[in-house]
């Protein structure tokens, strides 16, 4: 009996081995991003659905997607294992772009080179119109104009975006991970995400909490008023 379970249950890891999805190469994902236009698009690798119960409208000069919320590949098109569903979303930015502020708030935790996840720095933007607290995070960033404690306003040029970090946490590609939670982070001896955000069960949806409605982020544009307690996007549109 032990011996059929043994040989049921190899063929299964072999059947997902199988499955499983490997990156692509940087030329493939550079090619692929000129053929869409270069922004304002959201990346779906493998024909996979969209795994928000809503649809996904960047502006048309938004940087673009490269991995959403909740996807099951990574910014190259590799299939993801711990966690299998990604907690936040991936905008591609070519080195040295601008790092917005997404609405006022306070800058609770920086982190340098983390031993995974590079440069991260997190705020904490207050409470949504429903009541959420909406904490988060950026990572893999480059050169940060911020520190813990500072106060920033909405469009703010906080940080830049940094380079390729080459390790299993960077993905193969440059790129800002935005991340958030209804909960703070309270464990500096932790690291990625769960340094500033804590346990998975706090992370939220970025995608609900648009300026321009669920789904629909919206640019910065100085000026213009916005609802407090909901977001613009974390990186800068193409003027």
């Amino acid at each position: 009996m032990n011996k059929f379970l043994f040989i049921i249950i190899s063929s299964l890891v072999i059947c997902s081995n199988a499955l499983a999805k490997k990156n692509f190469s940087r030329g493939y994902f550079f090619a692929l991003v000129e053929d869409k236009g270069s922004t304002g698009f959201v990346l779906r690798y493998h024909n996979e659905k969209n795994p928000n119960k809503f649809e996904i409208i960047l502006p048309k000069n938004s940087p673009p997607i490269i991995s959403d919320y909740h996807s099951r590949y990574g910014v190259l098109g590799g299939s993801r294992s711990k966690p299998r569903k990604h907690g936040g979303v991936d905008f591609y930015q070519e080195p040295g772009e601008k790092i917005l502020a997404a609405a006022d708030g306070k800058v609770y935790g920086v982190k340098k080179k983390d031993k995974c996840v590079g440069n991260q720095f997190a705020i904490y933007f207050g409470k949504s119109p429903d009541g959420t607290k909406l904490y988060a995070t950026h990572m893999h960033v480059g050169k940060m104009h911020v520190k813990k404690g500072d106060l920033v306003k909405r469009g703010q040029h906080i940080a830049n975006a940094g380079k390729l970090v080459k390790t299993s946490c960077g993905g193969g590609m440059e790129h800002l991970h935005f991340h958030m939670s209804k909960r703070k982070g309270t464990d500096s001896s932790f690291w990625g995400s769960w340094r500033f955000l804590g346990k998975p069960s706090g992370w939220i949806n970025p995608h609900l909490y648009w300026t321009g409605g669920i789904g629909k982020p919206e640019c910065f544009a100085e000026g213009k008023d916005y609802t407090k307690g909901l977001l613009t996007l974390p990186v800068e549109c193409k003027k």
